[in-house]
C-alpha cells in the first residue's frame, strides 16, 4: 500500500508543479501561454528537419549565434549562461490582459525579437520562470536586455529611459511585469485560489494534456493571420492551443470554441481532389469556394498596382466565385525569379467572358488576356474548370503537367491525418523558399488546415 501511494505522488507531482505556475494568472486576464519542460522537448524540436536547419551549424546556425551572444552576457555579468539553459529547461509562463496574441509571434529568426519582446512586456502582462537562483538569474536578464538593475522594497527594477520592468521572487518563481500593480496582483492571485484563471473548467481540462505548448485565450484575444483564415469573424467563447513534437514534425493545434456553430457545416467541402491538382513551384492552397473567408481579396493581394487595377481583379474573381462550387485551388512559385501563379475554379455554371471584355480583356483564341500592370492575367476553360493565371495558356499547360501534388511525398505525409472534408488548407515547401532567398539547401514543409469537429473550429499547423 505504501508503494502504491508513493507511486501516485510521483505521478501527480508534475501536475502540481505546473499548477503552481498557472496559479499566478488572475481570472480576469485574457490569456496565458505555457511552455512546458523545455529540456525534454528542445532536443525533439531540434531533430525536426526545418528546425534542425534553422538551429544547426550546417544551416543558419541560430543555436551557435545564441550561445555566442549568451557567452558575452555571461562574461559581462559574471553569471553562467548555464543558468538560463536550466531555467528555460523548466516551465515558462506568459499571461496578459488587453491585447491580442497572434500565433505568428511565437517564432522569429531574429534573436533580438525575443529580447525586445521582454523589454516591452506590457503593463498588464506577466512572465514567470521557475528558479532557485533569483538574484543571479535576474542579473543575467538585465545583461541580455541591457537594462539597469536596482532593488527596492523586495522588488527588482530593470529600467532604461523608456523601459521599466518589475520583478519579485515568490514561492520558487521569479515573476516579471511591465507594472508594479500587475506584479503585485499576480502574486496576490497565487495566494488566493478563488481568484485564479485555472478555476475555468476548460483550463482544468487543458492542463491535463501532455504537451509542450499549452494556451488558453478568452474571446477574440487570439488571432490567426494566414491566407484564407479570419478567426476573429466568429462569435468566439474561447481558444485553446496545444503544441507538441510528433516524430519528424511539430504540430500546433488551435481549437476555437464558438458561441454559435450550427451553420458552419456549409463551409466544409471535400479536399480529396486537391492531390490531383498541379503543383507549380512551392505553394498549394485550396478552400471551399463559398467559405467564410474573402477569397477574392486574398487573390487580389497577389497583384500590386493602383487601386483601380486591384479592384478590377477583385471584381472578376468575385464574379467567378459566384459561379463556382466545391473548391478553389491556387498554386504558385514563390521562390522563382518571376512569381508564377494559377487559380483553378470548379464552375457550376457557364462562364460569360463578357465581364473580362468589360474590364479590357482581349481574345487570344483559346484564352482571354486581361491587362494588369506590366503584364496580363489569362483566363481559359479546361472541362469544368476555369483557369486564371499570369502565364499564357501554352506556358501553363507545359508547366502544370510536370508535377501533381500527389507526387510530393511530404504533402502525402502531412495530409494523412487530416479529415477528408475541411474549409481550407495550405501547403508550402519552405526549403525551396529558403534556398531561393539564402542560396542554402534546406529541408522544410508546412501544412495549415482549417476544419470542423463537433462544432469546434480547428486550425492545425504542422511543420516538418
Amino acid at each position: 500500500m505504501r508503494t502504491v501511494i508513493l507511486l501516485l505522488i510521483l505521478i501527480s507531482l508534475p501536475i502540481f508543479i505546473m499548477g503552481e505556475l498557472i496559479d499566478f494568472v488572475p481570472a480576469d486576464y485574457d490569456f496565458f501561454l505555457l511552455f512546458k519542460e523545455g529540456s525534454l522537448y528542445y532536443p525533439m524540436i531540434k531533430s525536426i528537419p526545418f528546425f534542425n536547419f534553422l538551429l544547426g551549424e550546417e544551416g543558419l546556425g541560430l543555436e551557435y549565434v545564441a550561445k555566442s551572444l549568451l557567452e558575452n552576457v555571461s562574461y559581462n555579468t559574471r553569471v553562467s549562461q548555464d543558468l538560463l539553459y536550466e531555467v528555460l529547461g523548466r516551465d515558462v509562463l506568459f499571461a496578459a490582459r488587453g491585447m491580442i496574441f497572434e500565433i505568428q509571434s511565437l517564432f522569429s529568426l531574429d534573436l533580438n525579437y525575443y529580447v525586445e519582446a521582454l523589454r516591452n512586456i506590457g503593463t498588464n502582462s506577466i512572465l514567470v520562470f521557475e528558479t532557485d537562483k533569483p538574484e543571479q538569474f535576474i542579473k543575467f536578464i538585465a545583461g541580455i536586455t541591457n537594462l539597469k538593475l536596482s532593488y527596492n522594497e523586495q522588488t527588482w527594477i530593470l529600467q532604461d529611459t523608456d523601459v521599466a520592468i518589475f520583478s519579485r521572487y515568490h514561492r520558487g518563481y521569479l515573476v516579471f511585469s511591465g507594472s508594479k500593480i500587475a506584479l503585485e496582483k499576480a502574486i496576490d492571485t497565487y495566494d488566493r485560489p478563488e481568484s485564479q484563471m485555472r478555476n475555468h473548467p476548460a483550463v482544468q481540462r487543458l492542463l491535463n494534456q501532455p504537451t509542450w505548448i499549452c494556451g488558453f485565450f478568452k474571446g477574440n484575444s487570439f488571432g490567426i493571420d494566414f491566407p484564407g483564415i479570419n478567426s476573429n469573424s466568429y462569435d468566439t467563447d474561447y481558444f485553446t492551443v496545444l503544441g507538441l513534437p510528433n516524430g519528424e514534425s511539430l504540430q500546433i493545434i488551435v481549437r476555437q470554441y464558438l458561441n454559435e456553430s450550427d451553420d458552419l457545416d456549409k463551409y466544409l467541402s471535400n479536399s480529396s481532389n486537391m492531390r490531383n491538382m498541379p503543383l507549380i513551384g512551392d505553394l498549394a492552397f485550396s478552400a471551399t469556394a463559398s467559405g467564410p473567408s474573402d477569397i477574392a481579396h486574398e487573390i487580389s493581394l497577389w497583384f500590386q498596382g493602383v487601386e483601380e487595377e486591384i479592384k478590377k481583379i477583385y471584381d472578376v474573381v468575385s464574379y467567378i466565385l459566384n459561379l463556382s462550387e466545391g473548391r478553389i485551388y491556387l498554386t504558385s512559385d514563390l521562390s522563382g525569379e518571376q512569381i508564377r501563379f494559377a487559380a483553378i475554379f470548379d464552375l457550376a455554371e457557364k462562364f460569360d467572358n463578357s465581364i473580362l471584355v468589360k474590364y479590357g480583356a482581349r481574345n487570344f483564341g483559346e484564352e482571354y488576356r486581361l491587362p494588369i500592370l506590366n503584364g496580363f492575367v489569362s483566363f481559359f476553360e479546361q472541362g469544368r474548370n476555369l483557369i486564371m493565371t499570369n502565364m499564357s495558356k501554352d506556358e501553363y499547360d507545359r508547366i502544370s503537367s510536370r508535377k501533381r501534388l500527389r507526387d510530393d511525398a511530404a504533402y502525402q505525409y502531412l495530409s494523412k491525418e487530416l479529415p477528408e472534408k475541411d474549409i481550407m488548407r495550405i501547403y508550402v515547401d519552405l526549403g525551396k523558399i529558403v534556398e531561393s532567398l539564402l542560396g542554402m539547401k534546406a529541408r522544410g514543409r508546412v501544412m495549415i488546415c482549417e476544419y470542423l469537429e463537433n462544432g469546434i473550429l480547428i486550425y492545425k499547423v504542422e511543420v516538418m
